[in-house]
């Protein structure tokens, strides 16, 4: 019986980015996160990228990674993303906490289309180490038990 209540709670779980949207995610310390956008790649000529961003956990920067597939390094050291979240990373928002920061950004997989990139979260702690992620990709027809976090 403990086993079913144990599977049944962790299944009432809300997502990564239903988390972040109502402020019930907390890493690092908990508290609230400061929150801001960036801009790395953009298919329209008005939107300057924004460069580095810069966190209490260190500076994030956007690198080329293999096949033209956007990487980031903190503080110079790159952060290894999980296979799901290899994409060419257009824009979005930091959330930073105090010893670890979450981005849920707009990125090209290899399977969807630039009209239909897939919305990517991941948590990055201040050692560089992703500790959690959600991808909802853009092939999907509805968001289902995601949030939308990027417009």
């Amino acid at each position: 019986m403990g086993l079913l209540a144990f599977a049944a709670s962790a299944e009432a779980m809300p997502s990564l980015s239903c988390q972040l949207q109502s402020g019930e995610f907390k890493a690092g310390g908990g508290g609230k996160p400061k929150i801001s956008e960036f801009i790395w790649a953009s298919g329209h000529g008005s939107a300057t990228p924004t460069g580095p961003i810069r966190t209490r956990i260190g500076r994030i920067d956007p690198v080329e990674g293999r096949g033209y597939k956007r990487a980031i390094t903190l503080d110079g050291k790159l952060v290894l993303l999980p296979p799901e979240a290899h994409s060419v990373i257009g824009f979005g928002k930091v959330y930073d906490f105090k010893d670890a920061i979450a981005l849920a950004y707009l990125g090209e997989r290899e399977e969807d289309s630039s009209a239909r990139p897939s919305q990517i979260v991941i948590v990055i702690n201040k050692v560089g180490s992703v500790i959690d992620s959600e991808v909802l990709p853009g092939t999907a027809t509805n968001p289902g038990s995601h949030c939308l976090l990027i417009d």
